[in-house]
């Protein structure tokens, strides 16, 4: 279990706050608050929960990579809620996101990020397609063999396969 620092939580909360305050002023639309909660879930920095209105962070990466995370994790994740609160259901990572993003948050609208954990390794699957090898978690690598899924190069659009 990990345990995050009282201090650190706090930041948490108050980066938070801060962002729904800024978008509900720049967007004049009132915006509820989330629930906040740390669960740690693979690779993934943060999860946002659109109806529960409810985003999760990844405690490894919040610890191992503060800065970085309240940067840009954190804006990441409440823009997902802003954008449902006030637009509805829309395309996760659209052009409404990455107008929250860019031009309430002053963020870059990244869709994943670059942080590393000395706590979180993965082990990685080598597979390949025109462009060359790629890696795989486990968790795709696991569904790839099981024949539940099957995943595509983003440049050529080939599917990867295992070497």
């Amino acid at each position: 279990m990990i345990v995050i620092p009282a201090d650190v939580k706090e930041s948490v909360r108050q980066r938070v706050k801060a962002l729904c305050t800024t978008a509900g002023e720049c967007l004049q639309h009132k915006i509820d608050q989330p629930s906040i909660g740390y669960r740690r879930s693979g690779g993934i920095a943060g999860s946002a929960y659109l109806q529960r209105n409810h985003v999760n962070f990844n405690p490894l990466y919040l610890i191992e990579n503060h800065h970085e995370y309240v940067q840009q994790v954190i804006p990441h994740e409440v823009a997902h809620l802003v954008v449902y609160q006030c637009f509805g259901k829309v395309k996760p990572h659209g052009k409404e996101w990455q107008s929250v993003m860019l031009e309430v948050f002053n963020r870059p609208p990244l869709v994943r990020h670059s942080m590393t954990s000395s706590t979180l390794v993965q082990q990685q699957f080598e597979y390949q397609c025109a462009c060359g090898s790629t890696q795989l978690t486990i968790r795709r690598h696991n569904k790839v063999v099981r024949g539940e899924q099957q995943y595509q190069c983003r440049r050529c659009k080939q599917i990867l396969t295992p070497i």
